[in-house]
């Protein structure tokens, strides 16, 4: 098995990486990674309903959707990812507890309380410190599962809120639950980069590794992955099932307003907006123009901002919120 520690911490290159040696190496894989403050998404998941998007955007916290499914996850370098990549028959790919049984182990070794969860999670005393996920290519399966070692965790609950109840779809929903540090459970407390040197030493003496080091060919393709599909909105937003959004709200005016959107593949299909406001030409010029959008803030900011000169009833700014 091969084990490679990652060089850097930029969410959308070892996002991008796991999806070149699933793909482009025949050998096992082991692969730790530790990146900036970031937001991850299922592969089928709404990216809009999973976020709290004024928290992310005001903290340029990049949100990225992975190929795996399973709910989404509050990176930042408090927090190991590991990831396992194997070959194997059709049908016995999967196998969650395979893959988490290593940390398991290792964690146990430290005189830490680890055990398997209910969820494809690892648990110590009853609280959340691993999320597992997926993706079968061919005969090859690719795990990989978060670690929370000293995680900042309130920025981890502020921003992941949202209003569920702007959004109806069929898209896989996060599971919230409680969750805790590994460091609090150490009876030595040690920095995040010495953990992941004893989790990497640790599987170097219980498996065959030999170590590997990605170079300027990997990154190559690694980074093609990453400008082409990574960074980009199609993939970590337009990629989210069909949906519809519902929303009111009551301006600074004193109006109020109910805005209805149906979205597939990111593009507005249909906006209708019910309200008692009186100009009705301006509401009906919106609808229209919102049609033609994406849902996406600077797509409709910049689309309606004519509309929204010449309107008395609704601010821009209060209007962009209530969509995101």
């Amino acid at each position: 098995m091969l084990i490679i520690l990652s060089q850097t911490n930029d969410p959308f290159q070892n996002i991008a990486t796991e999806e070149y040696l699933l793909k482009n190496f025949k050998e096992d894989v082991f692969f730790l990674y530790i990146n900036s403050k970031s937001i991850i998404v299922g592969k089928h998941q709404n990216t809009l309903a999973e976020i709290n998007y004024s928290f992310v955007n005001e903290n340029n916290i990049p949100v990225i959707r992975r190929l795996s499914g399973g709910g989404t996850v509050f990176h930042d370098p408090g927090n190991i990812n590991f990831c396992f990549i194997t070959s194997g028959d059709k049908g016995e790919l999967v196998n969650f507890k395979k893959h988490t049984t290593p940390i398991v182990n290792f964690l146990n070794a430290l005189n830490v309380k680890a055990a398997h969860g209910g969820r494809n999670d690892i648990l110590i005393e009853g609280s959340k410190i691993s999320g597992n996920a997926c993706h079968v290519f061919k005969n090859r399966v690719m795990h990989h599962g978060t670690l929370l070692f000293d995680s900042k965790l309130k920025s981890l609950t502020n921003a992941l809120k949202n209003d569920p109840l702007k959004f109806t779809d069929k898209a896989v929903k996060s599971v919230r639950s409680k969750v805790t540090n590994i460091q609090e459970h150490l009876e030595e407390k040690i920095e995040v980069n010495e953990f992941v040197q004893q989790l990497n030493q640790y599987i170097i003496n219980n498996y065959d590794c030999t170590s590997y080091c990605l170079n300027e060919n990997d990154y190559k393709t690694i980074n093609s992955l990453v400008s082409e599909k990574f960074s980009t909105w199609e993939w970590n937003y337009g990629y989210s099932p069909k949906y519809e959004f519902k929303k009111r709200l009551k301006s600074n005016s004193g109006k109020r307003f109910e805005i209805t959107m149906q979205i597939k593949k990111g593009e507005i299909l249909e906006a209708k907006i019910k309200t008692n406001a009186t100009q009705k030409v301006k509401i009906s010029e919106l609808e229209k123009t919102l049609n033609s959008c994406l849902h996406q803030y600077d797509d409709i900011k910049t689309k309606t901002e004519t509309i929204f000169n010449e309107y008395t009833e609704l601010d821009q700014k209060e209007f962009l919120e209530a969509l995101f």
